[in-house]
């Protein structure tokens, strides 16, 4: 069959017609991709120091012992962990005839007790990168921020779910939908949300036959409320039925046919 011509503001009534989780999904969707996410990644780039990046697995593994310098301690005062401050240890040392610099995080606070600037302790190095020997390294674990924008995807794909995936499957019966004729079971009005009313709806239930004759049951939401004046149980209504699968189908839009001119 030709397909119908279909337009892009139907596919927004059939949006607004699921309302509120068709817009919730894509609100958090949207969010949590394009808002969210670049934001928490940007926040990561912006406030991780290079230190903060090492790889101190290897260089444990694969660095150079030599002595180092301290010439700083200072606790990290916005972040607390069980009431302490994680200690931040500045030193420089002698590397290939050059002085480098580098710091140091760690939440060891018994073993820096006896430190003090001046001290020499002991490092290791590789690649440019340095730690301090008999220290567990501390760096604060940003990975926690990307659990929000993971909440609010997963939200939004359950919204998304409940009202836009509906939304578009009636969409698709609008364009190659098969018209049939159904039979009225019921209509159970949907008093949307309370005070704001949003979510208003029809459920309608009904029946139709299939290629074999057999009955097919199925039920479709409708914003246009003429339909409980101009119809009642037991009259025929006209819906859209998928050729590819017939448990599938929607309600012919009375308004949305006359617009697009369907002649059903």
């Amino acid at each position: 069959m030709n397909k119908r011509e279909v337009t892009f503001s139907n596919l927004i009534t059939l949006i607004k017609s699921r309302r509120p989780f068709s817009i919730l999904g894509i609100v958090f969707v949207f969010s949590s991709l394009f808002i969210i996410l670049p934001s928490i990644l940007f926040m990561t780039k912006s406030f991780i120091e290079p230190y903060e990046k090492y790889d101190f697995e290897k260089i444990e593994q694969n660095g150079t012992e030599i002595n180092a310098k301290i010439t700083d301690l200072r606790p990290v005062n916005n972040v607390t962990i069980n009431g302490e401050h994680p200690l931040r240890i500045s030193y420089e040392y002698l590397e290939n005839g050059l002085t480098k610099s580098d710091k140091f995080q760690t939440m060891d606070l018994e073993k820096t007790n006896a430190m003090k600037i001046g001290s020499e302790i002991k490092i290791k190095t590789f690649e440019n990168q340095s730690k301090i020997q008999n220290l567990e390294s501390f760096t604060f674990p940003f990975y926690v921020f990307y659990i929000l924008p993971l909440i609010f995807f997963i939200l939004g794909s359950i919204f998304s779910f409940i009202g836009l995936i509906p939304a578009l499957r009636d969409y698709n019966l609008y364009k190659n939908g098969v018209v049939k004729e159904a039979t009225l079971i019921s209509m159970v009005p949907n008093s949307g949300l309370p005070i704001s009313g949003i979510g208003q709806s029809i459920l309608i239930n009904y029946y139709y036959e299939n290629r074999n004759g057999q009955k097919i049951f199925g039920k479709s939401k409708t914003t246009d409320f003429s339909i409980m004046v101009e119809k009642k149980v037991e009259d025929k209504i006209k819906v859209f039925v998928s050729e590819n699968d017939e448990t599938k189908s929607c309600l012919v839009p009375k308004l949305e046919a006359l617009k697009n001119n369907w002649k059903i």
